[in-house]
């Protein structure tokens, strides 16, 4: 059977400020996937592969009755938070053992499904170091308007077939965000294209392969952020494009 490829591609948009200023980093993996084709096989990983045995699902399941959100949606909020209020624990869990899996700089979790990346091992390493010493932290707790923000992005990448952050009317994140409410001191946006789980999902934020500053690690387990939103689509190129937005504060305009 041929080898199926799985390229991963993220973008990260991170601005923190009182006053709306907005700061821009971008990092597209045009070297693997400009001849690339993602494919989505649902037999990923063997289903006793990454259990969530003795995490309290219940507490960190805090989407688990936002009817505006779907069962993928809630599953990579739960990741979120898992990441996020115990980063050694979800380390060790789902990124460490990951290492076993790679020869070079592919990934290999199943002999029918590679992964390409650009460092390896060495990424998932530095992953777990950091991680090991980054503190606790509160779950994320989703938002229906912020969301609408993250589906107005989702939806546009899925029609244009586009990436990146700059919505087909010119709208920034910040501008999206600003549709349905009124944020306070600080936003951040993520958008993942290709995997197909929240587990997969949230892992390569955090990995962050190929980004030199590990913006999106950052951004993911920034403990400044309380509120997200967050929409996956189909994407013509990618498979599925899934927009995470954050915020520290924010209220919803009443319509």
């Amino acid at each position: 059977m041929q080898k199926l490829k799985l390229a991963l591609l993220t973008i990260l948009i991170l601005s923190i400020s009182s006053c709306g200023s907005i700061s821009e980093q971008l990092s597209v993996r045009t070297d693997i996937l400009k001849n690339s084709k993602i494919h989505s096989p649902s037999g990923y990983c063997k289903p006793d592969l990454w259990p969530l045995t003795d995490w309290a699902l219940q507490e960190l399941s805090t989407a688990a009755d936002a009817e505006f959100l779907d069962d993928l949606e809630k599953d990579v909020i739960l990741h979120l938070n898992m990441a996020r209020t115990d980063p050694t624990r979800y380390s060790r869990d789902f990124i460490e053992p990951r290492i076993e899996y790679f020869s070079g700089t592919v990934y290999r979790e199943l002999e029918e499904l590679s992964l390409i990346t650009l460092e390896g091992a060495q990424a998932v390493d530095e992953c777990v170091s950091d991680m090991e010493n980054t503190e606790l932290m509160n779950p994320l707790v989703p938002s229906e308007c912020i969301s609408l923000a993250a589906l107005d992005h989702a939806l546009d990448l899925s029609l244009t077939g586009k990436t990146g952050h700059i919505g087909s009317d010119g709208s920034v994140f910040s501008t999206r965000i600003e549709r349905y409410g009124q944020w306070l001191i600080s936003i951040g946006e993520v958008i993942s294209y290709g995997p197909t789980t929240g587990r997969e999902i949230v892992i390569g934020l955090l990995i962050d392969d190929g980004v030199a500053d590990r913006g999106h690690r950052t951004s993911v387990l920034n403990p400044s952020f309380r509120l997200v939103g967050i929409a996956i689509e189909e994407h013509p190129a990618y498979g599925n494009v899934c927009v995470i937005e954050f915020a520290e504060d924010y209220t919803c305009i009443e319509r």
